[in-house]
């Protein structure tokens, strides 16, 4: 089976070390650094510079470039792909994009993938969890299997849907990022970081899924009495000097949620479930919207 990997990054020199004893590798980057080279080097494949006529003679594509350049990647390998080949995109193009390209390879026969890395390459490498969407993931499941890397395949997924899914993902890690800097950076300037962390254990001993849905749960009753906390965590922050920009739109979060329970209340029970706090808080919030 031969397998091209298009794109030498750190991503790319991962799957590649990982694949070269169960496929025959040829690797592709437009402007190899160094790493890319002695990575060519140590697992004695090829290393081209260019796409061309010799795509047709792969089975597998795993296009692992950034997001920017996944489309122009991607329009530039169509036309010497064969009409069996499977092109798996694990960049983190955007989801519209992504389904587009779906589209674009399934008229010319070619299987197009959705890949999406949900996890940081840099921290758990080859374990880091693959989710696959479109009509032939179960084959790309299958070949990542072969090199003992993590995937699942979303079941009727289409390609697009394992990027919306990252991106959601995205939402929630980059956010609770920046509230990580903003938090520990004012810790550490009052010498309490490493008390903090104590008081953050309940949150380990709950589980992130269950304090995730109990917070969210709960704001829809208490958002009005924790935005007066939230008010005095800002002016925490701003009396220190490290004043904090992501609180700051927390804050705002929070307005938009009470003034929508005074216009609108909550039935009562909303927030009994997650199912219901949450249809509650996505139909005020798209009513406000409009507005």
């Amino acid at each position: 089976m031969k397998l091209a990997i298009i794109g030498c990054g750190e991503v790319g020199r991962l799957y590649a070390a990982a694949a070269a004893a169960a496929f025959d590798v040829v690797l592709c980057d437009s402007f190899p650094s160094s790493q890319a080279r002695e990575c060519a080097r140590q697992l004695d494949v090829e290393l081209k510079e260019t796409i061309g006529e010799w795509l047709g003679e792969v089975d597998r594509v795993w296009a692992c470039v950034p997001g920017d350049v996944a489309d122009s990647a991607a329009e530039a390998a169509l036309p010497f792909l064969r009409a069996d080949t499977v092109y798996v995109d694990l960049s983190t193009a955007t989801t519209a994009g992504k389904k587009e390209m779906g589209q674009r390879m399934s008229a010319r026969n070619v299987a197009y993938v959705d890949a999406a890395i949900m996890g940081a390459i840099a921290l758990t490498g080859l374990q880091t969890p693959i989710l696959l969407a479109g009509p032939r993931a179960e084959t790309a499941l299958a070949d990542f299997a072969t090199i003992q890397a993590p995937a699942r395949a979303l079941a009727d997924g289409e390609p697009g849907d394992a990027m919306t899914l990252k991106l959601l993902r995205t939402v929630l890690t980059k956010g609770l990022e920046a509230l990580g800097v903003e938090c520990l950076i004012a810790a550490e300037s009052q010498g309490v970081r490493d008390e903090l962390y104590l008081v953050l254990d309940d949150i380990n001993q709950a589980g992130f899924t269950q304090f995730l849905n109990a917070i969210v749960r709960t704001h829809v009753v208490h958002a009005e009495r924790r935005s007066h906390e939230v008010h005095r965590a800002i002016a925490q922050l701003n009396d220190i000097g490290l004043p904090g920009t992501v609180l700051a739109g927390t804050s705002g979060r929070y307005e938009q949620t009470i003034r929508s329970l005074r216009e609108n209340p909550a039935a009562p029970g909303t927030a009994d479930h997650i199912d219901s706090a949450v249809a509650w808080l996505l139909e005020s919030t798209l009513a406000r919207n409009e507005n």
